[in-house]
């Protein structure tokens, strides 16, 4: 794990905890239906870098790569929340509900 300030309240409940376990627990427990394959997007030249789509994001499907938020993770993880374009400060991230038949099916064990 990496080396915090004490003044930084991300590891507290940031996706360096979450998203990891969320992405373990869910492997293999669901099949993606593909219809739409990207409803989230960053404009890399508006991201200032600060962080907190990657921090308040609750799947953990971003990650901050060169200084910037990177929706990695995809339709396999994201629960469609919205919350990364609501407190995004300059309006860097664009959200659009995906075409209807998309989404995931969960397997039962």
């Amino acid at each position: 794990m990496a080396k915090y300030k004490r003044s930084d309240p991300s590891i507290l409940y940031g996706p360096q905890l979450v998203g990891p376990k969320v992405r373990e627990l869910l492997k293999g427990k669901y099949e993606v239906i593909p219809k739409t394959k990207e409803h989230i997007k960053v404009d890399p030249d508006k991201c200032i870098g600060c962080g907190i789509c990657y921090i308040v994001c609750p799947t953990g499907s971003f990650e901050m790569v060169n200084g910037k938020a990177v929706w990695k993770y995809g339709m396999e993880v994201c629960g469609e929340s919205g919350v990364c374009r609501y407190v995004c400060p300059v309006d860097a991230i664009t959200w659009s509900y995906p075409e209807s038949g998309t989404g995931i099916v969960l397997k039962h064990s």
